[in-house]
Parts: C-alpha cells; structure tokens; sequence
C-alpha cells in the first residue's frame, strides 16, 4: 500500500484549488501522478471514505476532503467508525 501517496494526493485536493477543480471533474485524470495501489484508486475513485480511512489517510486530510464534498460530520464519524 501507498498511504503516504493516498495522503498526499488528497492533500493535494484540499489545498491547491487547480487540483481540486480537475479532482472533481474528473478524478481519473488525476490519478496517474500518484503512485496509488489499485484498491487505493477504487476508493478514491468512488469516495469511500470508511476505506480511504483503512488505507491510512490521516483524519486531519480527511475530513477537510469530505467537507468539500459537504459531507456532514455524523455521516464522516458513521463512514470511518465502520468496519
């Protein structure tokens, strides 16, 4: 697994807006400059925020990626809280 390429690609989301417009309009296309294992892809790709969490993605980038996405708070807690 790479969690330290997860992390900062979600990282990278959160703070550069350019990123983060091509992110959500295509995510795909982003994806290539990380060196991401195909599950990491898959949950990125399909916003599974209980598996990003499993993959290693630290809650402090976590959660600043969900709430771009206007996740509330109870719905983040039940996603990383589940097994």
């Amino acid at each position: 697994m790479s969690a330290y390429a997860l992390n900062k690609l979600l990282r990278e989301v959160n703070r550069n807006p350019q990123t983060r417009e091509r992110f959500f309009q295509n995510a795909a296309d982003v994806l290539p400059q990380f060196d991401l294992t195909d599950v990491e892809k898959q949950a990125v790709l399909t916003r599974d925020i209980g598996a990003l969490y499993r993959l290693g993605v630290h809650g402090l980038i976590l959660r600043p990626f969900t709430l771009l996405q206007q996740m509330p708070e109870p719905d983040y807690l039940k996603a990383i809280r589940s097994q």
